[in-house]
């Protein structure tokens, strides 16, 4: 979900309510007496990230886990959509995580109302919202609080990732510190990994898991390609034991077992926290631009994020993942938001000259298995990236 421009810092000292940004050189010696004095002024913070889905929650997950090591002394809350919060739940860096339920048609403003219940709450000392539609960013620069760095979407270039983007805006404003960013990070228990540790720790590697489901039409790949794809990996790279998770379509994981054939798993549908304990068993994911193999990423799982109408470059996973897009050429393709392309409405792809239903279409099998090899055969190295990277715009 795009979230417009980024206003810049305003001259009462609060981040993101002004028009332009002057950044203020200072020694090494007066940055980090400032930060220390700011750190130690920050007792309460509140991260808002509403945007939407459960990617949304977790491409700010870098960002938020920075924010809590740049004030270690402060107390970090999180309110975001369920389920995806519960992926959040046991972080040590998060003290609380507050889940709200995504609006409907019966409570469409049901994200605002939550954002005001919780700045009624507390006495926060700082408020990051990386959300700013129905005049949220303006609802939390108005709120009081010392500081706040509101819409962190300030029109980043096509090609620098939405998360990468989040760390700069919040570095560039002095929020949180360079030595405070780290890989994202999911914490699982030792029972939730007990339980996928039962069926999955004794099955012969590679383990590959296939994730076809997406929430739109428009996001996915044709299943009689997953069929091909699970076949390929067994015969070419030995990975005969795939696993095909349930998503939202509850017959489509079977459909595509079926097209696969022997020593396929269907891994039933449950908390999202199962699921993720499952995926860290895997040694390398293939799925559409979904939540679920960003939890695959998040856990260190090697993964291949296959691209539609939302742009690799802004979306895609970082390195050493890799992303493949379909047609990246297209005449329709709006960078800056996705969402107001033609195809995204109507859930099919509305070019004449184009004889598929989805850009995904554009996207071979051989694509994909040329693509894996690049972790299957343990041969990763940054320049096969640079040969991937050309070829659909991986990377």
């Amino acid at each position: 979900m795009s979230n417009g421009e980024f206003e810049g810092e305003s001259k009462d000292g609060c981040f993101g309510s002004g028009t332009d940004v002057h950044p203020v050189v200072r020694s090494p010696r007066d940055a980090s007496a400032g930060e220390d004095r700011k750190a130690a002024s920050v007792r309460e913070m509140l991260f808002v990230e509403l945007l939407g889905g459960l990617g949304d929650a977790l491409i700010s997950l870098q960002a938020i886990q920075a924010l809590a090591r740049s004030y270690p002394k402060a107390r970090l809350t999180v309110v975001t959509f369920s389920p995806g919060g519960e992926l959040l739940e046991g972080d040590p860096l998060i003290h609380e995580v507050v889940q709200v339920s995504k609006p409907d048609s019966i409570h469409p403003r049901r994200a605002r109302e939550a954002v005001e219940e919780m700045l009624a709450w507390g006495s926060w000392d700082l408020v990051v919202s990386d959300t700013s539609y129905h005049d949220i960013d303006a609802l939390i620069r108005n709120c009081g609080a010392p500081h706040t760095a509101t819409n962190l979407w300030r029109s980043p270039p096509p090609d620098q990732r939405v998360g990468e983007r989040f760390l700069r805006i919040l570095l560039a404003d002095g929020v949180i510190w360079p030595e405070a960013i780290s890989p994202p990070r999911l914490y699982l228990t030792p029972e939730e990994r007990s339980l996928a540790d039962e069926r999955l720790a004794d099955l012969p590697r590679p383990l590959a898991f296939l994730l076809p489901d997406a929430g739109m039409e428009v996001k996915r790949w044709p299943e009689e390609r997953w069929g091909a794809l699970g076949r390929a990996l067994g015969d070419r790279y030995g990975a005969k034991n795939i696993v095909v998770p349930v998503g939202s379509d509850l017959e489509q994981a079977s459909r595509v077992a079926r097209l696969i054939g022997e020593r396929v798993r269907v891994w039933p549908r449950g908390p999202l926290r199962q699921l993720a304990a499952a995926l860290s068993y895997a040694n390398i994911a293939v799925g559409a631009d979904t939540g679920p193999l960003r939890i695959a990423a998040t856990l260190d799982v090697p993964t291949v994020m296959l691209f539609g109408p939302a742009w690799h470059g802004r979306y895609g996973q970082p390195p050493p993942h890799l992303n493949l897009q379909g047609y990246p050429e297209c005449p329709q393709r709006i960078v800056s938001d996705f969402t107001q392309q033609p195809c995204w409405y109507s859930g099919t792809c509305t070019l004449e000259d184009r004889p598929w239903r989805t850009c995904l279409e554009d996207i071979s099998v051989e694509d994909v298995l040329a693509t894996a090899a690049t972790f299957l055969d343990g041969r990763y190295k940054e320049e096969v990236v640079q040969e991937v990277n050309v070829h659909g715009g991986a990377g």
